[in-house]
């Protein structure tokens, strides 16, 4: 159980700052998705994404920040909001100054039928790819969608450890409500 004041806490963030707490502004792209190893993930084959970057912090162009890369990948069961932020060493959170060089990294493996899965993105590519995805330009104004890891994953993926799931959940649901 998360302490109760995660909630109230990042509402009244997200109502300071009129934006989300992390990752105030983005861009949005679509894109497209092609998996290349079935049965890792609980994936579709290909299909369309939308993906969104973003600063962590919303930092000025040209400082380094931690960058974000949000992808709602469309599956059987509903969408699935993964939310990746630039890294090292997978676990540990890394400001960066351009979106080509970073490596993303979900920071916690998520539990799926293959067992525990690191999910890390590149520009290049991974050396061993589960999936590939190409971005188009940036989409003019519209479809605003908020990505939520808590709200929008398949039954066969979760966070883990199962305590920072509790712990997150709440956070999100503080800063979607400050939105508001």
């Amino acid at each position: 159980m998360a302490p109760p004041v995660v909630r109230p806490v990042f509402g009244a963030l997200a109502r300071l700052r009129h934006a989300r707490v992390f990752h105030p502004r983005g861009v949005l792209l679509r894109g497209t998705l092609e998996t290349l190893a079935p049965g890792e993930l609980p994936l579709p084959p290909s299909g369309p994404v939308v993906a969104r970057l973003s600063k962590g912090a919303g930092l000025p162009r040209g400082m380094p920040d931690i960058l974000g890369l949000a992808l709602r990948i469309p599956t059987d069961d509903g969408p699935w909001d993964l939310t990746l932020a630039s890294a090292s060493a997978r676990v540990l959170l890394r400001p960066a100054r351009g979106w080509r060089r970073a490596v993303f990294s979900s920071l916690v493996p998520y539990r799926v039928a293959a067992g525990l899965r690191w999910i890390l993105a590149e520009v290049d590519g991974p050396a061993t790819p589960v999936a590939r995805i190409e971005l188009d330009p940036p989409l003019g104004d519209g479809e605003r969608p908020s990505f939520d890891p808590m709200l929008h994953s398949p039954p066969g993926a979760r966070l883990y450890p199962d305590w920072l799931s509790r712990l997150r959940e709440p956070a999100y649901q503080g800063s979607r409500a400050g939105r508001r």
